[in-house]
C-alpha cells in the first residue's frame, strides 16, 4: 500500500479509524493530500512518528479555519514531524536516555580534577612509608596496597561526583 493515494473512506478503513476522524485529520492538515486523494504512505509515516495518537479534539479544534492546499499541508506534514521528534526527544532526556552535552562536560570536568588531585598526593602520602622500607618486595607490597586504596577510593568518589 506504500505510493498509494486512497479515498479517506479507503484510508479509514487502511488506518481502522472512523471515516469522521480522517475527515478530520484531512481538514486539519495533518495528513498529506495530493488532488482530494490521501497519500497512504507519507500519511501513515505522519502519523506512525507521533509519541501520542492524535486526539479528536486537538483535531477538531485545529481544523477551524484551516486552509486547504498541498504546499501548506506539506509544510504543516513537516511541521508536525518536527514537532514529533522534539517531543520524542524531551521524552528520551526525561527517561535518562539523553542528557546535555554541556552538563556532561561539567560533569567530567570535576571528575578529571578530583582523579588528578588524588594521583598528585599520592606520593606526599606515600613517600614516608617507603622511605622507612630497606627490602624491595615490601616496597613493592606498600606501592600495591596504597595503588589499591587510591583506585577504590576514586571509584567511590567519581560514583558519587556532581
Amino acid at each position: 500500500m506504500s505510493d498509494k493515494l486512497m479515498s479517506q473512506a479507503e484510508y479509514a478503513r487502511h488506518r481502522g479509524k472512523s471515516r469522521q476522524y480522517i475527515s478530520r485529520l484531512a481538514k486539519a492538515g495533518v495528513l498529506v493530500m495530493r488532488g482530494g486523494k490521501v497519500d497512504a504512505a507519507a500519511s501513515d509515516a505522519v502519523l506512525d512518528d507521533r509519541p501520542e495518537p492524535v486526539s479528536e479534539r486537538v483535531v477538531a479544534a485545529s481544523s477551524e479555519g484551516a486552509p486547504s492546499g498541498t504546499t501548506f499541508a506539506q509544510a504543516k506534514t513537516a511541521d508536525m514531524v518536527f514537532k514529533a521528534k522534539l517531543r520524542k526527544m524531551e521524552y528520551d532526556v526525561r527517561m535518562g536516555k539523553l542528557v546535555e552535552a554541556e552538563l556532561v562536560k561539567q560533569r567530567w570536568s570535576t571528575i578529571y580534577r578530583l582523579i588528578v588531585d588524588r594521583i598528585l598526593a599520592w606520593p606526599n602520602r606515600l613517600a614516608p612509608e617507603v622511605a622507612a622500607l630497606t627490602d624491595e618486595r615490601q616496597v613493592r607490597e606498600a606501592i600495591l596496597r596504597e595503588a589499591r586504596t587510591l583506585v577504590n577510593d576514586l571509584r567511590a568518589d567519581v560514583q558519587y561526583a556532581r
